[in-house]
C-alpha cells in the first residue's frame, strides 16, 4: 500500500480499495464438467478451449447466438484438435456466422472426430467461403466422421473440393434429420447436404432445397448433386432434394451431375428429387432408388408415405409431414 512505511504504532489509517469485476467468459461450467454457453463471446471462448486442446468437452447452448461481426475460427480446426465431445444446440439459432478463410476445414466445426456429435442447432443466414485448394467446407462441419443430427442450415456455402450445405465431407459416421436451404458452390464434389459421403456413412431423413452450382475449372473428375455430390460408400435412406443443380465452365475429366446425386456407388432407398434435372443420379453403380416427383403420378404425398414407411421399417424415429408445399421433418 502507498506510504505503508509511514505507518505509526497506535495510528489509524483509511484506504479505499477497488476490486475490478471479473470478465464474464460467456459460459458456465457445470458440476459434470460440461460447458453451458450463454453468449456469442462464450461460444468464441469455448471454441478457443477446444482448439487449445480441450477437444472432448461437452457444450450446450443456453440461448440464441449472434456471431455478427465476430472473427470466427471453427471449433476443431484440424485433425489434431478434432472435436470429440457432444455439442447440443438445444434447438437454438446461430446467426451471423460469416467468414472467409484459406484454411482447409471450414464451418461451425472444422473437423468433427469419430467420437464427436453435433445436434439440435439451427444455423441461419450463414456466409462461409473457403479458398483452400483442397478445402472441406460445410455449414455445420467442413470434415466429419462423427454424428450430426437435427441440424438445419440457411445462407451460402462456397468452397473448392468438398462442399455441402451441412458438411463438406462425411467419411463414416452419420447425418440424420438434417436439412439445408443454403446455396452451395464448389469445384469438385458439391451437394446440397454433403459434398461427399463415404466409408459406410449413413445419410437418413435429410433434405436440401438450396441451389447447387458446380464451378468447373479443373482437369479433375467432378460431381454435383441436389443432395450429395459424390456418394462413394454411404447408404442413403428417405432423403429428398429440390434445389436446381447447374454447372459453369468445362473439364477434361468426367463430369457427373444429377438432380439428386452426382455419383453413386451404394444403396439408395425411398429417395426423391424435383428440380431442373430429369436424371436423378449422374453416374450410378447401384439401382437408382431415387424417383422424380412429377406432381401427377408421383406426388409429394406419395413420396412422404414411401419415405415414412422406409423410416419405420429401418427403426428410425424420424418422420416426414406435408403441411405446406414441401415435406418437413419431425422426431417421434
Amino acid at each position: 500500500m502507498k506510504n505503508a512505511t509511514d505507518w505509526q504504532a497506535g495510528g489509524e489509517y483509511t484506504y479505499t480499495v477497488s476490486l475490478a469485476a471479473a470478465k464474464d467468459p460467456g459460459y458456465t461450467i457445470e458440476g459434470n464438467g460440461s460447458y453451458t454457453v450463454t453468449s456469442a463471446d462464450g461460444l468464441m471462448n469455448v471454441a478457443e478451449l477446444v482448439n487449445g486442446g480441450k477437444t472432448d468437452i461437452n457444450i450446450t447452448l443456453d440461448t440464441d447466438i449472434d456471431l455478427t461481426g465476430k472473427d470466427w475460427t471453427p471449433i476443431g480446426t484440424d485433425y489434431d484438435n478434432s472435436y470429440k465431445g457432444t455439442f447440443d444446440g438445444g434447438g437454438h439459432t446461430i446467426t451471423g456466422l460469416t467468414f472467409t478463410t484459406n484454411d482447409e476445414y471450414a464451418g461451425l466445426f472444422g473437423w468433427l472426430n469419430r467420437a464427436g456429435t453435433v445436434k439440435n442447432v439451427v444455423m441461419e443466414g450463414i456466409q462461409i467461403t473457403s479458398n483452400h485448394m483442397f478445402g472441406n467446407t460445410g455449414g455445420v462441419a467442413g470434415f466429419s466422421w462423427g454424428t450430426i443430427e437435427n441440424c438445419s442450415v440457411s445462407g451460402s456455402v462456397s468452397g473448392t473440393v468438398y462442399v455441402g450445405g451441412v458438411v463438406g465431407a462425411q467419411i463414416g459416421g452419420s447425418i440424420t434429420g438434417c436439412s439445408s436451404s443454403a446455396t452451395v458452390k464448389g469445384m469438385v464434389d458439391v451437394g446440397g447436404v454433403a459434398g461427399q459421403t463415404n466409408s459406410s456413412a449413413t445419410l437418413t431423413a435429410c433434405y436440401a432445397t438450396g441451389n447447387v452450382t458446380l464451378e468447373i475449372d479443373s482437369p479433375k473428375n467432378l460431381s454435383g448433386g441436389g443432395l450429395v455430390g459424390f456418394n462413394g460408400g454411404s447408404s442413403v435412406l428417405a432423403c429428398y432434394a429440390t434445389g436446381n443443380v447447374t454447372s459453369t465452365g468445362s473439364s477434361t475429366g468426367y463430369v457427373h451431375i444429377g438432380g439428386f446425386l452426382g455419383n453413386n456407388y451404394t444403396t439408395v432407398t425411398a429417395c426423391y428429387w424435383k428440380n431442373n434435372h430429369e436424371q436423378g443420379i449422374g453416374y450410378n453403380k447401384k439401382s437408382t432408388g431415387a424417383t422424380k416427383v412429377d406432381g401427377t403420378d408421383v406426388t409429394w404425398q406419395k413420396a412422404v408415405d414411401a419415405m415414412n414407411t422406409a423410416l419405420q421399417t429401418a427403426g428410425s424415429k424420424w418422420r416426414y409431414e406435408l403441411n405446406g408445399a414441401l415435406p418437413t421433418l419431425r422426431k417421434l
